[in-house]
């Protein structure tokens, strides 16, 4: 089996939840999404446009790392779509007894917002992008966090393909 805990990571738009679901489904394993973890005012925040701070960005992933220390005892496996534009954010999760693996996701800004513009239900606005860009630290395969680059501009089977191709590989390794 894959890590235990996998990490499927981007800006907003780039798909992160439609492919983590998708690979818990396939993995058996139990989807999370980080968005239902951010507090009532930092969602209102982004509904309003305004970008988080660190402050209330440090609460959002304790309270995702607190969730998943509670659950280490059932030994249950998670796929959590989760931002992780910082290196130190992302880090974090190291610290969990757990075997990490990300796939992070990129693309092109015009169609990352063409994304957020055509989605519903959703309190995150296209005009917080730019903020989220700002913060981006891509991972790069020298810095040995254990994360696969995946481009969005291909189909979502594509994406799944590339991302159980790159879990399976970190599962032969351990």
């Amino acid at each position: 089996m894959p890590a235990e805990l996998i990490l499927v990571m981007g800006v907003s738009g780039t798909g992160k939840s439609t492919i983590a679901e998708s690979l818990a489904e396939q993995l058996n394993y139990i989807y999370l999404d980080a968005d239902d973890f951010h507090s009532e005012q930092a969602k209102r925040m982004m509904a309003d446009g305004q970008p988080i701070n660190d402050e209330i960005r440090q609460a959002w992933i304790t309270r995702i790392l607190l969730f998943l220390a509670d659950e280490h005892h059932n030994n249950a496996r998670f796929v959590l779509a989760y931002s992780g534009l910082k290196k130190s954010q992302r880090q974090r999760f190291h610290d969990l007894d757990r075997s990490l693996s990300g796939i992070f996701l990129y693309g092109e800004k015009a169609i990352i917002i063409r994304r957020i513009v055509d989605r519903t239900g959703h309190f995150f606005p296209e005009t917080l992008l730019d903020s989220q860009f700002e913060e981006l630290e891509l991972p790069n395969k020298n810095n040995h966090e254990n994360i696969e680059l995946i481009a969005i501009n291909q189909s979502i089977e594509s994406i799944i393909k590339q991302s159980i191709i790159f879990l399976t590989k970190q599962r032969d390794r351990k």
